[in-house]
């Protein structure tokens, strides 16, 4: 069956949203169909994501895609986590035209969302949310940001994913708790 595709249009940017199922098996094909090109990604994904989707995505991408895991919480929703990731964009020599993928609920989305921002003045961000409530809202709007010890979401940007994945297969694996949250 055909992902249903939806356009989100903001005064800079243009941006699909894929919703469909087994959508991560095949991320290259997707990637080339909306012409999205790179030659490596880190894909920052939430430790609590289901290996089989793990393994999904990392034979979908090849050899020229790191992995990198974070706990996803509001503790860990930090400038120093953005400095990991960013720690190891620079050890790996990313460019701007390579891609940052977050793969997670929508702290993930937030986190990596940022960390690109920050990247050499922003690089290609590629967003796959896995809770109900990030495919349906903080996956949509371009919104990243992290927590201070002031508070929650005070420093962050406005920034743009090149498309938003939503695989439905993701929220098979989600407690009854987290869907009534979505």
């Amino acid at each position: 069956m055909k992902p249903i595709k939806l356009i989100v249009k903001t005064k800079t940017e243009r941006y699909p949203i894929l919703i469909g199922s087994n959508l991560v098996s095949k991320l290259t094909k997707i990637f080339n169909e909306n012409n999205l090109k790179f030659k490596k990604s880190l894909i920052v994904l939430d430790k609590k994501i289901p290996k089989k989707f793990q393994f999904k995505v990392k034979k979908s991408l090849g050899k020229n895609s790191f992995i990198y895991f974070i706990n996803a919480n509001e503790k860990n929703k930090t400038q120093k986590t953005v400095n990991k990731i960013i720690d190891i964009l620079l050890k790996k020599n990313f460019s701007r035209e390579d891609c940052l993928l977050a793969i997670g609920g929508g702290i993930t989305g937030d986190i990596v969302g940022f960390a690109a921002s920050q990247f050499k003045r922003g690089l290609q961000f590629v967003n796959i949310p896995t809770t109900l409530l990030s495919q349906v809202d903080s996956s949509v709007g371009g919104k990243t940001g992290i927590n201070t010890k002031y508070g929650k979401n005070l420093i962050g940007s406005f920034y743009q994913p090149k498309i938003v994945i939503s695989d439905i297969d993701f929220l098979t694996s989600l407690p009854k708790r987290e869907i009534i949250c979505g």
